[in-house]
């Protein structure tokens, strides 16, 4: 099994005991997903493949909201198939428990806010190899990028 730190509101979480929390099985998938998600492609410079085109799409789009909301659906499906390849090399090296393995991905949606463009809702659905539905839904916001 694997594991990774937590990361609760942009920073590592530190539990009552004074140690940094750790995430596991269905949990770090979640962690997982939100981390490809939100990180913009290209901007790790050791690996130039890992995140997500979304902001590049969402941000000053002057196209069909519909057609511009499919496309960013369509990149950040890319990005969660991405994930799905690198959990397959990581399992050669490094035993990953079903539940925080991607077995397929089942949605993948994009909406903009009505009360403010500038705002999206993420939402992704995958079922892991232990045949749990897991979801991950966040807020996307073209400010400050």
């Amino acid at each position: 099994m694997s594991f990774d730190l937590k990361i609760q509101d942009g920073d590592l979480s530190i539990g009552t005991d004074g140690d940094l929390k750790l995430v596991e099985k269905k949990d770090k998938l979640v962690q997982d997903l939100l981390k490809i998600s939100t990180t913009t492609k290209g901007s790790k410079q050791k690996y130039p493949f890992y995140g997500s085109l979304i902001s590049n799409s969402l941000i000053g789009s002057v196209l069909p909201e519909d057609f511009t909301n499919t496309y960013a659906s369509s990149q950040l499906r890319e990005s969660v198939q991405s994930l799905v390849e690198m959990q397959a090399i990581q399992e050669k090296y490094q035993y990953l428990s079903p539940e925080e393995s991607i077995g397929a991905i089942r949605e993948v949606s994009i909406q903009k806010f009505t009360s403010d463009p500038r705002y999206f809702l993420i939402y992704i659905s995958v079922l892991n190899k232990a045949f749990t539905k897991v979801e991950a839904q966040f807020e996307f916001s073209t400010t400050g990028l």
